[in-house]
């Protein structure tokens, strides 16, 4: 009985120290801004020579949940991308909109498909114009090496927005 009530009462104390993790992980998430106006964010990129990471998401995606604490958190708590790079996140859930790079407000699904977008997490690299700079990245592939590949993805982003465009 004794050796009960010891292991009862670790498991109770353990409880409280898992709910307060979980509560200062939630508290460590960094926000990323919702995208809900993609014209003004593509003019202040145009303006300040800045791609755009656009996080497709859905709010209980627990794999746009781990890219958010693992990968696009950390990116923007170093600061290296500020200079270059808004990220922003578009949700999928129901009933949300976007402005559009053209100005024109469209259900977020909608706005997706344009861009082939069928699964989430999905990571788009844009210009100002919301011309893909750089592949898509769809899902979390390789876990561990994810954050590399995200970065190498932003740095081709880059360099394709510091070409000079043929057609100007």
């Amino acid at each position: 009985m004794k050796y009960l009530m010891i292991v009862l009462s670790l498991l109770g104390s353990t409880a409280p120290a898992t709910a307060s993790e979980q509560a200062t992980q939630h508290q460590d998430q960094v926000p990323v801004i919702e995208a809900t106006n993609l014209h003004l964010d593509g003019q202040t990129a145009r303006q300040k020579g800045k791609a755009i990471m656009l996080l497709v998401s859905q709010e209980h995606c627990g794999f746009c949940v781990q890219i958010k604490q693992e990968v696009i958190g950390p990116m923007i708590r170093s600061g290296s991308y500020d200079e270059r790079l808004m990220i922003r996140e578009l949700f999928l859930d129901t009933g949300s909109d976007v402005v559009d790079f053209k100005g024109q407000r469209r259900e977020s699904h909608a706005f997706s498909y344009d861009y082939k977008v069928f699964l989430t997490p999905t990571l788009l690299f844009l210009d100002a114009d919301g011309k893909e700079l750089a592949e898509k990245m769809v899902g979390i592939q390789t876990p561990e090496m994810f954050y590399y590949y995200v970065d190498q993805s932003v740095q081709n982003a880059l360099s394709a927005l510091d070409k000079p465009s043929l057609s100007k």
